[in-house]
């Protein structure tokens, strides 16, 4: 039975791209490559290309290379100069130059737009490419056509909700975005102009929209701000609300800027006094706590950041034969695994940048899921808010378990029985729906293997076994291991972890009071049983005396020591058989730890 549950939204949209082939093959810095279509990066010694900093490149629906650039050159995949791809106006030295996107309902027109260089005017222009050309190499058709002046070395796109458009966005020198809106007509000089946030002070770094489409972040760059990110409606290309963020070290700036494949993270990369990554969790709304738990997850040389279609982050590392990685970058903290020298290359050079691609060409949509225990209240969160018009879960078990409604992108359901369920999500907007789901496991909760109340001598040792396999455990002490040494009385409590489900036990612990047991007859014969007479029970005695009197009053034996035994002889001469009067005397420490002082008389018998 599948069980569903629909979210309403008066909401905006992204689209998830499913062309990741166009991103698949990476040329940039002194003539270094990359091949993804295998999964893991290939290295490549076949480009053409030298690039500082800025580059972009793109394949075909296939993942093949079709032409690459360094914004003043544009190469074909044959790695020559493409038809009339000499004399771009941009230069390879700007922080990110160029980004191409495909024409609209066009299998062969790209437009190749290009931050370009005018003496101390950046500007905005696009050139067109007709693929088909030259045999299918490629000609650019049309070359450095103005758009406007004026603008940061920064440029980034995102494909608009409807699936089929492009937005292209750049920023100018003040505190205005403009966004481009591409369809299948002529490219448009008017623009959308979102006067908001803070002007950057220096135009250092990179520009990029979050592969969900919902976010911005631009670099900022003054004594206070390293970056600001926005809010971005992909239906309008209106940008709004900004977070700030804000330095850690003085004389630090922002560089490199990438989201995780989710959208949920963000990751600045640091230069100056500081040469780090931080991480900053996006499924934080304040600003505040989006600073306050940013955590540095490396240092050393970082500069551009791409996310890659394989799922990983990768980082320029200037002048160095080698690109450093994120492995798993929707993952929170330490986890997302940074490795420096992650791809080294047999030739080739990385330098400060890598290519600017299409960011909805890696969106990798997901959802949280929250509280997987038995019985629990389940959450599912889908956090790329921004843009979308509606949600409907659908939950695959076999039993109408509960699920409520939290807000407009959260619900909870109540799983009753442990199991893998898989979990969709389908996502409507712009008239578009797209459907993603998860494996979702419920797992029960842990049982401790600690032994029932029991008792224990007074200074004697007893294991208490938590059991094994456990993820974590805590004792009320503090400890954390399997096992926990107790020598005395009390309540001990261990809490166990398997799989995110956490469970607590107990056990009480009394020590045995003293007890002094004495046999009332015994046969000392030498046959090995039953040959001595002596206390039972000698432990936690003190102050212990015993003696033993014949009934004509003589003392036979006597002993201060609890251990010691009688062995029914007086002066060398076995005892005839006969009954014997003892007397003890003792102390011990009962539960309050008072001395108590104890006197016993009894009878013991001799039998032959």
């Amino acid at each position: 039975m599948k069980s569903t549950i629909t979210i309403s939204l008066f909401m905006l949209l992204t689209l998830t791209s499913v062309c990741q082939e166009r991103a698949m093959v990476w040329y940039f810095g002194d003539k270094a490559g990359l091949d993804f279509k295998s999964g893991e990066p290939k290295v490549l010694v076949d480009g053409a290309l030298k690039a500082e900093a800025g580059c972009a490149s793109i394949c075909d629906e296939n993942g093949d290379i079709l032409f690459y650039t360094n914004g003043k050159k544009v190469w074909n995949r044959n790695h020559q100069m493409m038809a009339n791809g000499n004399n771009l106006n941009g230069s390879q030295l700007l922080n990110q130059n160029s980004v191409i996107v495909p024409k609209p309902l066009s299998d062969s027109i790209y437009y190749l737009f290009t931050i370009n260089q005018y003496d101390s005017l950046p500007g905005f222009n696009y050139s067109i490419i007709d693929i088909s050309k030259d045999g299918g190499l490629g000609e650019l058709t049309e070359k450095n056509v103005p758009v406007t002046q004026n603008v940061l070395e920064k440029i980034t796109a995102i494909e608009h909700c409807n699936g089929q458009d492009y937005w292209i966005i750049t920023h100018g020198y003040n505190n205005s975005f403009y966004s481009y809106l591409l369809t299948d007509e002529d490219f448009p000089i008017d623009n959308v102009k979102s006067d908001v946030g803070t002007q950057p002070k220096a135009d250092i770094g990179y520009m990029k929209v979050s592969p969900a489409g919902d976010k911005i972040v631009l670099p900022v760059n003054n004594e206070d701000l390293l970056a600001e990110i926005y809010t971005f409606n992909n239906r309008t290309g209106i940008v709004n609300n900004p977070i700030k963020i804000y330095t850690k070290y003085e004389n630090t700036y922002c560089y490199g800027v990438e989201f995780s494949p989710d959208g949920n993270l963000l990751y600045i990369s640091t230069r100056g006094m500081n040469y780090g990554i931080w991480q900053y969790n996006l499924r934080l709304t304040n600003e505040n706590e989006i600073n306050n738990n940013a955590i540095n997850i490396a240092d050393g040389n970082n500069f551009a950041l791409q996310l890659a279609p394989n799922g990983r982050i990768y980082i320029a590392s200037e002048n160095r034969p080698y690109l450093n990685a994120i492995h798993n970058p929707n993952i929170l903290g330490e986890d997302c695994e940074y490795e420096e020298q992650a791809v080294k290359f047999s030739q080739g050079t990385s330098l400060m940048g890598l290519p600017n691609f299409m960011q909805s060409w890696n969106y990798q949509p997901s959802f949280d899921v929250n509280n997987t225990c038995y019985l629990d209240s389940t959450l599912f969160t889908f956090n790329q808010y921004t843009n979308v018009d509606s949600l409907i879960w659908t939950f695959n078990d076999m039993r109408k378990s509960q699920t409520t409604s939290v807000n407009d992108f959260s619900v909870i359901r109540v799983f009753e029985d442990i199991g893998l369920y898989n979990v969709e999500l389908n996502i409507y907007h712009c008239g578009i729906e797209e459907t993603i789901s998860k494996m979702v496991e419920i797992f029960p909760y842990p049982e401790s293997s600690l032994v029932t109340d029991t008792t224990v001598c007074n200074n004697c040792m007893i294991v208490l076994d938590a059991g094994a396999d456990f993820d974590s455990y805590l004792w009320n002490d503090g400890s954390n291991q399997q096992y926990l040494n107790v020598y005395g009385k009390g309540t001990y409590s261990v809490k166990i972890s398997k799989d995110g489900c956490y469970s607590k036990d107990s056990v009480i612990i009394s020590e045995v009071q003293p007890t002094i047991e004495l046999p009332n007859a015994f046969t000392p014969n030498g046959d090995g049983l039953n040959d001595e007479f002596k206390v039972v029970n000698p432990y936690n005695i003190v102050d212990f005396n015993l003696w033993i009197q014949s009934r004509r009053g003589e003392i036979v034996f006597q002993s201060n020591d609890i251990f010691l035994g009688w062995d029914g002889s007086y002066m060398g001469n076995i005892c005839n058989r006969e009954t014997f009067i003892w007397h003890i005397s003792y102390s011990y420490y009962n539960e309050l730890g008072i001395l108590v002082d104890e006197v016993k008389i009894g009878t013991v018998s001799i039998l032959r």
